[in-house]
């Protein structure tokens, strides 16, 4: 009897330590699941704060490396796998914010960095956090996200491996959407543009200027990117002509740069213009923009998603429909350090260290953001109404959520530099920015060549 009774306590001993803690009546629980779609910045970021928090979590990237938007890849279209390229990244490509607003939080750059480094500098720099935080064995890389999908109480996402090209379906507690803000090109519709027999393109798959070389390049946008290729463009072209109608200090740009209004149509070997004139081109380029896209999402997500709407989003973050379904990024004319705060944000309501408003509460606080959106002409002002409101939403984040408060002193960097880009095109990124406090900085010119001392 007493060996019975060794024997029992034994096998007792042994369930605790290899399967875990039981009340004797349930089996030993499973350790929860999150999965995060991309490796970028802001699946980067959650990640950190997932593996800092102590959750079991997988990310899931469909590229051959980490990186997302800053991964340069000369390539076009898709890659060896036949997925897309998510990356629009070209060359001499250099930020057009302080890197000081764009720094993880607790991760600086160098101090030695310029204010505005390189695109491949910051590449480095994701890469090291993702390094340094010891993320590289939680990403699993050339996984193509499909599908996900509510099935029961979980989340069933499935994603193609490229190297066997198979299918497979992996179950998620909860589910982390960081697929990027510049995941689907928007390309306008023109009259006579399939009769164009030049080159057309979108601002996504340009890569590098010299390919323009001796070109006669339509240029159509003034945002971001336009304003950064006509200074490229205008450099090798035999002539850039420039279809926008932003108001800016336009460079004194040299004679082959050509400003024209908006597009009336094309021909074969040209476009016209609304105001009559006429420009003969063999290359456009569209610097038009993105939507949001998350093409993988099944309608049991219960979000709508457009391309210029997602909703309902609690702080832009949270599924209200479902609460373990995180959407990063769905935000424009933000610091990139707001997507840090966003990943911070999605890991600490699944590690528990606060409780969610109810669905209701969610709902109405989602429409009494909308009741106070002075229009919505523009849709995208649904989810990125932030503009204005970006300290306030640092300081929401932080006061429901204990999240790190990003100080007001970056919303002010954002405002000064916003302006001064267009003040001073060509220049603006020869200052470096210091942040004194949380509520001042300095400035002051240094042009240089760019030291990027990051050792991946």
């Amino acid at each position: 009897m007493k060996f019975v009774m060794l024997l029992y306590v034994t096998l007792l001993c042994l369930t605790y330590f290899i399967l875990g803690v039981t009340d004797g009546l349930s089996l030993p629980q499973v350790p929860s699941h999150t999965c995060v779609i991309g490796a970028g910045y802001s699946g980067l970021a959650a990640a950190r704060y997932l593996k800092e928090y102590g959750i079991n979590f997988t990310v899931f990237e469909a590229a051959k490396d980490v990186g997302g938007q800053w991964r340069f890849d000369p390539r076009v279209g898709t890659d060896e796998y036949g997925v897309p390229l998510a990356t629009s990244q070209y060359k001499y490509l250099r930020t057009n914010t302080p890197r000081q607003t764009m720094e993880f939080n607790g991760f600086p750059f160098p101090e030695d960095t310029p204010s505005y480094p390189s695109g491949s500098c910051f590449s480095k720099y994701v890469r090291k956090f993702a390094k340094d935080f010891g993320l590289l064995d939680d990403i699993q890389l050339l996984s193509y996200v499909t599908s996900v999908k509510r099935v029961g109480s979980h989340w069933d996402l499935i994603y193609n491996y490229s190297p066997d090209n198979s299918n497979y379906t992996v179950h998620c507690d909860n589910v982390i959407i960081a697929n990027g803000q510049y995941v689907q090109p928007v390309v306008p519709k023109f009259a006579g543009l399939d009769t164009f027999r030049g080159t057309v393109l979108h601002s996504h798959d340009y890569r590098d200027p010299c390919h323009y070389k001796g070109r006669k390049v339509l240029l159509l946008g003034a945002g971001a990117s336009g304003l950064d290729l006509s200074t490229q463009l205008v450099e090798v072209a035999d002539k850039l002509v420039h279809s926008h109608h932003l108001e800016y200090n336009q460079p004194n740009y040299p004679e082959n740069y050509i400003k024209k209004p908006d597009i009336k149509g094309f021909v074969a070997n040209g476009v016209v213009f609304v105001d009559g004139s006429f420009e003969e081109v063999d290359t456009v380029i569209f610097a038009t923009g993105y939507n949001f896209g998350q093409p993988f999402l099944d309608e049991s997500s219960g979000l709508t998603t457009t391309g210029k709407y997602v909703l309902p989003l609690h702080r832009n973050i949270v599924n209200i429909m479902h609460p373990t379904m995180f959407v990063i990024g769905v935000v424009n004319k933000v610091i990139t350090r707001l997507l840090d705060a966003q990943g911070q944000y999605a890991a600490s309501v699944i590690a528990g260290k606060f409780k969610l408003p109810t669905q209701d509460q969610m709902l109405k606080i989602f429409f009494e953001h909308l009741f106070t959106l002075p229009t919505i002409k523009n849709s995208k002002t649904i989810n990125v109404n932030l503009v204005v409101e970006m300290d306030k939403y640092f300081a929401d984040l932080s006061e429901e959520a204990g999240v790190t408060r990003v100080p007001p002193v970056m919303t002010d960097i954002r405002d000064f530099n916003a302006i001064n880009r267009l003040e001073d095109l060509l220049n603006y990124r020869d200052y470096d920015y210091e942040v004194i406090d949380d509520f001042s900085y300095k400035r002051w010119y240094n042009p240089r060549n760019e030291t990027c001392n990051i050792e991946e």
